[in-house]
């Protein structure tokens, strides 16, 4: 089922909802963006487990988008990719500010987490090091 889409708006906060404003998008563009994720069965083994129709919809609603660029396999569908565009790394700082949001007032988030404890100490650090995987792409 694709998202239903509403006539075009002025208002920069609904057309960005508009885009990665559902729950599914922002895991998908976490796992894009902070795990490298790649491939389609990557995203499905992510433990927020997303069912294939919802995961199949959100990757194609994010590449009309622009924001995520889909890269056919040469010889099967198990090589397809999905790789963020400048679009997407972008939202880097949105991510960040959605994950800050998340530590302050989610008392089950786990600290233990490598990139949790990065966050908190060293976030500039972080980003540069998650954007320079995406080198090949960034303008």
């Amino acid at each position: 089922m694709l998202m239903k889409k509403r006539a075009s708006t002025v208002c920069p906060i609904v057309y960005a909802l508009d885009i990665w404003g559902d729950p599914w998008s922002l895991v998908i563009l976490r796992d894009v963006l902070i795990h490298n994720k790649r491939h389609y069965r990557e995203f499905l083994a992510s433990r927020e487990q997303i069912s294939t129709n919802i995961l199949s919809a959100r990757l194609q609603s994010l590449v009309e988008a622009g924001i995520l660029v889909k890269i056919e396999g040469e010889s099967n569908r198990a090589q397809t990719m999905y790789r963020p565009t400048q679009k997407a790394l972008d939202l880097f700082p949105v991510v960040f500010a959605i994950m800050h949001w998340g530590l302050k007032y989610n008392p089950n988030t786990d600290m233990s987490i490598p990139i949790m404890q990065e966050l908190t100490t060293n976030e500039k650090g972080l980003e540069h090091r998650l954007l320079s995987n995406f080198d090949d792409i960034q303008s």
